[in-house]
């Protein structure tokens, strides 16, 4: 069952689209966060960071803390903040999961397999391939990206070995939860319109959430930090404000797993 969900997905233009559009964002985020925006600190371009004012953010590649940041395979963002590639990985599994529905296949396959939790890990382990496939495509534009600027200007790599493996590899681990999620999100919506739509409204409203909480509250309250997208980048990187990553892999997985046992008991529910 999962060579024949694997080969519905690797054939499908919506997957196709999709990873190339998060590799595509990536690289896009990327160039923007390590040439972008230290020129306009610079004041190579534009009016420079005097002008610009204190909110201009950093890229300080120059630290460990910096290069780090910058390997995410999402894109390097601060918590809660929505890139492209999250986006595009995301959609990937809310589309994986509404395939079946749309084209009627989902009832030959429930013919073919009555336990329908079956169908759910079937459809788990071929999103899951993909997207660790896509996952390591990330990895390798972001080292490329980052060893290609770092040479350029001449500065050398502070970081330690072990935490970029540790970095690539959560963020790894991240792609393969967002697209599980949104798998089953997709399972859950059956109709694809309905599936991006609401994986869009979960990963839009965050920020707007948590701006909203931080006004009233006045101070960013610690659960905000455990919002999907927050969760996801503090697992890959962790930060100061938030939880530690080993925490946040922890909930990132725990997500997932929710997310996943919702869209098996109501595919085993509902009627096909």
């Amino acid at each position: 069952m999962i060579r024949a969900e694997l080969i519905g997905l690797v054939t499908t233009t919506a997957t196709k689209v999709t990873a190339v559009a998060s590799v595509l964002g990536l690289i896009f985020t990327q160039l923007a966060f390590v040439l972008l925006l230290p020129a306009l600190h610079r004041g190579d371009i534009g009016p420079g960071a005097e002008e610009l004012g204190g909110d201009l953010p950093v890229a300080e590649l120059d630290t460990a803390a910096g290069q780090l940041g910058a390997l995410s395979p999402l894109g390097a963002a601060t918590g809660g903040s929505l890139g492209i590639s999250l986006l595009a990985v995301a959609l990937l599994g809310v589309l994986a999961g509404t395939s079946d529905f749309r084209y009627g296949g989902i009832v030959g396959a429930a013919l073919a397999q009555p336990r329908r939790e079956r169908i759910l890990l079937a459809k788990v382990g071929a999103t899951g391939l993909v997207a660790l496939v896509v996952g390591a495509g990330l990895v390798v534009v972001n080292v490329a990206i980052l060893f290609s600027t770092l040479g350029v200007a001449g500065t050398p790599l502070v970081a330690d070995a072990t935490d970029v493996v540790a970095v690539l590899a959560r963020g790894t681990l991240a792609v393969l939860c967002m697209a599980l999620i949104g798998l089953a999100v997709g399972v859950l919506a059956r109709s694809p319109l309905a599936g991006v739509l609401v994986m869009l409204t979960i990963l839009v409203a965050e920020p707007v959430i948590a701006a909203a909480a931080q006004l009233v509250t006045g101070s960013l309250p610690a659960w905000t930090q455990f919002l999907p997208v927050a969760v996801v980048q503090a697992a890959i990187g962790g930060h100061a404000a938030g939880p530690s990553s080993v925490v946040a892999v922890a909930a990132m997985l725990a997500l997932t797993a929710a997310a996943l046992v919702a869209a098996s008991v109501a595919l085993r529910r509902r009627d096909v």
